[in-house]
């Protein structure tokens, strides 16, 4: 009865999601840009200049031509012909598509289309997200969102401060940021108890002391190798950003592990009354050691595709693999090796904060 319940509900959100979308992708009331339509059926698509590098890389450009009506805005009604410059690899241009919705700017009275109207796949991904929560969760989910928006209003904040200190206090603005991230998200997602304070305690410990040995290895190697300039849109001091980035990664595999751990050895403690320390001790390796390796793997697979375009880039350049790897792998491998330590550190820490907390449990 009560998996109907959830089914019925996860499919009342995707539906809602999918009415909302609708209303998203036809409505340009909530645009604070103009809006427009491509009205062409057939739009004209012309080879502009074709290109060859000296690396035998070949690229084109292309120009279409096609007439955009204006749904929203001062110019309202008024069909435009606008003149669209893109590449076929769509790396910084778009490709546009008859009868699609645009956003529409005006440079001394011409119109240009700027981007795709995408506000509608925002609205549609979000309640399909919404949906498979309330399917897997069931109640706990309105606490998992609330968690979610209370983070990324601390994420928020956190980088307004940062962005005012201008790099100069990294450790002190991310480091309460990990706690804060952390107890917001284990208090809502469990509640103010005695599990969620071990969870609380043995993330901190391997979030900070994985970061602190990683980076008292870093000083005493002179940070030798390490390529800070490498940091994508470096904004300020690359090297604080580097730091930031590899403490809040930390903080996302460790958490995952802590709780999973913790939770499997306090469900063994409240139904084995006679569970003794080395028992415990041996669960909770055994649970680290099944873990640790996919995460571990997961870490690095998240990595390389991220690196995957620059990689290519670099490499299709021309560029040799060791400068490749420095520019385009380096940081992302130090911080995959960074959270890899947090990741096989948080199995002891929380091994031995559930023996501490939770051998009450046990021996009653």
């Amino acid at each position: 009865m009560y998996l109907n319940k959830k089914i019925l509900v996860s499919l009342a959100i995707l539906i809602t999601g999918i009415i909302l979308a609708s209303i998203c992708y036809y409505s340009t009331s909530w645009a604070t840009r103009p809006v427009g339509v491509i009205t062409s059926n057939h739009i004209k698509d012309e080879l502009v200049n074709k290109t060859e590098d000296s690396y035998k890389n070949n690229d084109e450009i292309r120009q279409q031509t096609m007439k955009v009506k204006v749904l929203s805005g001062k110019n309202k009604g008024k069909t435009y012909v606008v003149h669209n410059v893109y590449s076929p690899s769509q790396a910084v241009t778009y490709k546009y598509r008859p009868h699609q919705r645009v956003i529409v700017a005006f440079v001394k009275h011409k119109a240009k289309v700027m981007s795709p109207k995408r506000d509608w796949v925002l609205v549609l991904g979000f309640f399909i997200m919404l949906s498979i929560l309330a399917l897997l969760a069931g109640r706990h989910t309105i606490m998992l969102m609330a968690s979610l928006v209370l983070n990324a209003v601390i994420f928020f904040f956190i980088i307004k401060f940062d962005i005012i200190e201008n790099g100069t206090k990294t450790f002190l603005i991310y480091g309460l940021a990990v706690i804060l991230f952390t107890f917001v998200s284990l208090l809502l997602a469990q509640g103010l108890n005695r599990k969620m304070l071990v969870t609380l305690l043995a993330t901190l410990l391997g979030v900070f002391v994985s970061f602190g040995i990683c980076y008292l290895i870093m000083r005493l190697t002179h940070e030798s190798g390490i390529k800070y300039e490498a940091v994508d849109y470096a904004t300020q001091d690359p090297r604080s950003l580097f730091l930031a980035q590899a403490l809040l990664g930390v903080l996302g595999a460790v958490m995952d592990e802590a709780t999973d751990i913790i939770s499997s050895l306090h469900a063994l403690a409240k139904h084995k009354a006679s569970l003794t320390i080395r028992e415990m001790i041996l669960s909770g390796r055994t649970m680290g050691q099944e873990i640790m390796g996919p995460l571990i793997n997961v870490l690095v697979l998240i990595f390389m595709a991220e690196a995957l375009p620059m990689t290519i880039l670099f490499l299709r350049d021309n560029n040799t693999l060791n400068y490749t790897f420095q520019f385009a792998l380096s940081l992302g491998v130090i911080q995959s090796l960074i959270s890899a330590v947090g990741i096989v550190l948080t199995i002891v820490f929380s091994t031995f904060c559930s023996i501490i907390f939770l051998k009450k449990k046990a021996r009653r």
